[in-house]
């Protein structure tokens, strides 16, 4: 398999970023709503697990939009509604996802609970403010909800193409 996309279908690395990408955030939307029901032991570790995971999100949700940038798009036959709602579920689940991360982060950092990498800790030039945390956690919420709503959105596209419309549009992205 090439590593690169063809106009048929998407190459492993483009695979391998939407799966990996996939999978944690699902991880984190999950962990993410039960985050508070964890017993007071564990949650520090819960939470700083969440962020420094929310932070590599973050810079695969990057690398994985530089990689779409320098990389040709596999050719689908969708109607002009199709191709508006694959956009637009596509940038909103884009925008969505590094919006999220960054406010988390920086909710984080306001509330003087930066992530930590090992020792050290990852800041942002954000003074401790606790009215811009809890804004920043109001908006996190908010923005795993769309991020429910719009991955809910793309997977029954992907469905509706591979049972109803039986053309390849799932199977290009599947792993092999």
């Amino acid at each position: 398999m090439a590593y690169r996309n063809t106009l048929e279908t998407y190459g492993s690395v483009a695979k391998w970023f939407h799966w990996i990408i996939a999978l944690l955030v699902i991880a984190m939307l999950s962990i993410g709503f039960f985050m508070g029901d964890f017993s007071k032991e564990y949650k520090p570790t819960i939470y700083g697990i969440h962020k420094l995971i929310g932070v590599t999100i973050l810079f695969l949700m990057l690398s994985r939009g530089l990689w779409r940038l320098t990389n040709i798009t596999p050719f689908s036959a969708l109607s002009s509604f199709e191709e508006i709602a694959s956009r637009a579920v596509h940038f909103t689940l884009y925008l969505s996802v590094i919006l999220m991360c960054l406010v988390g982060w920086m909710g984080a950092v306001a509330g003087g609970r930066p992530p930590y990498l090992g020792n050290i800790p990852l800041n942002l030039p954000i003074p401790l403010n606790k009215t811009f945390k809890h804004v920043a956690f109001d908006l996190h919420y908010a923005l795993a909800i769309i991020i429910i709503i719009a991955v809910t959105l793309h997977i029954l596209g992907a469905l509706y193409h591979h049972f109803i419309r039986k053309d390849n549009v799932l199977k290009r992205m599947l792993p092999g």
